[in-house]
């Protein structure tokens, strides 16, 4: 990997962070539901994360 490509440091936000705890809280809520498949919750997270 050249310095150009490498990944921010750190690449993802902290563990406590209030957005990702809701997107993630919320593909679980849903799985659990029945609302939406894994797949499906893991596709709509990492939209909404991105």
């Amino acid at each position: 990997m050249t310095p150009d490509s490498q990944m921010p440091s750190p690449p993802f936000p902290s563990t406590d962070n209030a957005v990702l705890g809701l997107i993630v809280g919320r593909a679980i809520e849903s799985v659990g539901s029945g609302e939406a498949t894994v797949e499906e919750a893991i596709l709509h997270a990492a939209v909404h994360g991105w």
